[in-house]
């Protein structure tokens, strides 16, 4: 199993196309901590944990619209894969790899 430390780029498929969005991530034992950097600049992640090699955090935006981008990541070598997901919506699918 590959550590999730480090930077990660990843892609949420949304209706509206793909959005992008930089990921930098601490572990210490279960709790995940981090900033996600996107169009609206850095976030801190919130609720961050990690049992195994899947992850789990929220991104709270503030705009252009007030919403919590929930992600369940699994760590798969040098990916992540996943979902995404903002209230009752569906899920929405999440890749990323490993930024050097």
């Amino acid at each position: 199993m590959a550590g999730i430390d480090g930077k990660w780029a990843i892609d949420v498929v949304t209706l509206a196309g793909s959005r992008r969005y930089d990921l930098t991530l601490t572990s210490a034992g279960t709790t995940l901590t981090g900033t996600s950097l996107g169009d609206t600049g850095p976030i801190a992640i919130r609720d961050g944990s990690i049992v195994g090699d899947t992850a789990s955090f929220r991104v709270d935006f503030l705009a252009p619209l007030p919403m919590s981008l929930r992600f369940v990541l699994k760590v798969v070598g040098d990916r992540l894969v996943g979902t995404a997901q903002v209230g009752p919506y569906p899920p929405t699918n999440v890749v990323g790899v490993r930024m050097p």
